[in-house]
Formats: structure tokens, C-alpha cells, sequence
């Protein structure tokens, strides 16, 4: 189940780039292409890398009549500085894949890289979505400094909590260093999404904090609670405990971009550990772990609050988890996601 469930039939074009990733060598990238072209008939994809992906991707025998590929030899580092992505990569497979959903070349783009990185240009060159002006308004009355209206963005991943059902979870790495009004921000982007990818019309939203007790939690916490109480168009049940997020307690989950990455990060190592476990362990560990718990299925996470689809994948993942990745893009893409956010958010 995609974020947002479009049609299959309908050709959708999504730009990727094909240098991120913490693999050395091309054949991940190349099988993840094949993977999900073919599990998804109506995707096109376009492919900005090396010279030798290029060459891969040929001798693979990937349908051509499927995708085209663009040379994009430069690379972003991991780490790198900001204002050393907005002026010294302009060529990079990440900036032309985000100028393709610019122009409209694409409707969607997936990227593998830096999360800094790709939430700096995807800013700068996409720009930023707006709360509505009864938001801004709360915002002021309550004295939290905000941008004018303008949202901070944040990445949002489905997080299982039983077979075909899901809730979200924000932010998940975009923003290590958070105020009460982004936390308030990602309350509004969860609520938004939630409706339109979850299909429920009151979406539950919850805080996770070191505990549920409502004197619990540092500043940041506590201040967003006092925000989000204020706000009568949000249903906020107040705070969630780690141990709780798969339970289905809330359809959104809100945290600083630090926090839910260490979470989730936490979360999909236990499940690895016991993939990988050995001999009898192996076997009786897959007998109680459930399949719809498996982490590659759940690959991809949307950056909300920029003016198009931008699919972050875990720089360490697999063909299957990257080919997952692809057709979330493609999926969200096709079901309007960006600009029925923006519909979304300028309603409340």
C-alpha cells in the first residue's frame, strides 16, 4: 500500500537519482529498476548516473522503450555543507532530478543520497508549502515565531500496525533541531496526509514523549502539547511512548526529525536482528514475526511540505527495498499528492 493509492494504468515518470546510496557498485541500482518496472507496468523512469550505470543498465537488458538515462556524473557527499550543495553541485543527479519535477519532466523523483542535501535543494528549488491563514492566526495569538505562513518540511513514512493497515510517523530525519511551531507544522502536514492517504476523515495525532503522563518530557514536548491543545481542528490525544508506535494508538505519530530516526532506525534493527538470525533461531523467528513486518516493504519516505513528490530511500537498501521506493514515488505522484497537501492544509 502506497501513501497515496493511484492508478496503474496511468503513465507516471519519475525521476531518479542514481548516484546516492551507500553501495559502490551499480548492479542494487540496476536490479531495482528492473524490479519495479516490472511491478509496475505504467512507470517510466528517467535515470540520471555514471557513465557505468549507463552501461549496466544496457547490458542488463532493461526495456529501453521503459526509460531513458541522462549522464549525471557528479555526486553529493553525505555530509555535505549546505551552501556548498546550492552552488557547487548544480550538475549532480540529485539537482537534475529535482529540476525535472520542476519543469514537469517528471512527476516525481527518488533519491538514495543525503538527507540534508536532498531536503536543502528540494527547498530551494521546489519551495514550500503554506498553512492556512486561521493557522498563522493561532500561531501569533499564541506567541510561536513562525515563516510567514510557510511550512518547514518534513519526511512522513507508513508505519505498520497490522496487515494493510497503517498509521504515519513525522518527522523522520529532515530536521535534527526542531522548535514547538515545526513540531506544530508536522502535526498540520500529518493531519493533512493522514486524511487523504489513510482515508480518515479524523485522524487521531499523537506526541511521542518519554512517557503518556501529561507532566512528562522536556520543553520541546510540552510547549508543542500546549500548541496543539489550542487547536481545535486537530484531534490530538496527547502523548505515545516508543514501545507503543506499532500498536495502531494513533493514525499520526509527531516527533523531531533527531528522535523519529533514532526510532525508527531502532526499530528496524531488532526486526533485521532477528532476520538474521541463525540456525533454529532463524526458523522459529520467521514463524512469529509477522510478514507485514517486514522493513523493506515499507522503503520510501515522502518529504511533506515542498511543491512536488520527493521520495527519500535508505541509503543502505536493497534492490527489493529501493524497487519499493520507485513505485511509492510513482503512487503518491499519480494521486496528486503535493498539490492536494497544499488543498489540505489551506482548509484548516
Amino acid at each position: 500500500m502506497a501513501l497515496l493509492a493511484g492508478s496503474a494504468n496511468e503513465q507516471c515518470t519519475v525521476a531518479l537519482d542514481g548516484t546516492g546510496g551507500d553501495h559502490l557498485d551499480t548492479r542494487p541500482v540496476v536490479d531495482a529498476v528492473r524490479f519495479a518496472l516490472a511491478m509496475y507496468p505504467s512507470l517510466y523512469l528517467i535515470v540520471f548516473g555514471s557513465s557505468q550505470l549507463e552501461l549496466d543498465l544496457t547490458k542488463a537488458g532493461v526495456n529501453k522503450k521503459r526509460f531513458e538515462f541522462r549522464l549525471a556524473q557528479q555526486s553529493i557527499p553525505q555530509d555535505e555543507p549546505p551552501r556548498s550543495v546550492l552552488t557547487n553541485f548544480r550538475h549532480s543527479a540529485m539537482v537534475q532530478a529535482l529540476e525535472c519535477v520542476k519543469s514537469g519532466q517528471a512527476q516525481a523523483m527518488l533519491s538514495s543520497g543525503g538527507t540534508g542535501p536532498l531536503v536543502c535543494l528540494a527547498r530551494h528549488i521546489l519551495g514550500v508549502q503554506h498553512l492556512s491563514a486561521a493557522k498563522v492566526k493561532l500561531k501569533e495569538k499564541l506567541g510561536v515565531p513562525g515563516r510567514g505562513g510557510a511550512v518547514r518540511p518534513c519526511f512522513a513514512a507508513r508505519i505498520p500496525v497490522g496487515p494493510q493497515r497503517f498509521d504515519l510517523m513525522l518527522d523522520l530525519g529532515a530536521n535534527a533541531t526542531c522548535t514547538p511551531s515545526d513540531l506544530f507544522d508536522f502535526a498540520c502536514l500529518g493531519h493533512a496526509c493522514a486524511e487523504l492517504s489513510l482515508e480518515r476523515p479524523h485522524p487521531r495525532l499523537a506526541v511521542l514523549n518519554v512517557g503518556v503522563e501529561l507532566g512528562k518530557g522536556n520543553a520541546l514536548v510540552q510547549r508543542t502539547k500546549e500548541l496543539l491543545e489550542q487547536d481545535r481542528s486537530l484531534q490530538f490525544t496527547g502523548f505515545i511512548e516508543a514501545n507503543r508506535i506499532f500498536n495502531d494508538d494513533a493514525d499520526v505519530i509527531v516527533t523531531d526529525g533527531f528522535t523519529g530516526n533514532v526510532a525508527l532506525k531502532a526499530a528496524e534493527g531488532v526486526a533485521n536482528l532477528y532476520a538474521n538470525s541463525a540456525g533454529m533461531k532463524k526458523i522459529f523467528a520467521k514463524m512469529a514475526r509477522p510478514d507485514w513486518l517486514l522493513p523493506w516493504q515499507y522503503n520510501g519516505s515522502v518529504l511533506l511540505g515542498v511543491n512536488g513528490i520527493v521520495v527519500k530511500s535508505h541509503a543502505a537498501a536493497g534492490k527489493e527495498a529501493l524497487a519499493v521506493a520507485m513505485v511509492e514515488a510513482a503512487r503518491a505522484a499519480q494521486s496528486n499528492l503535493a498539490s492536494k497537501m497544499q488543498e489540505a492544509l489551506m482548509a484548516q
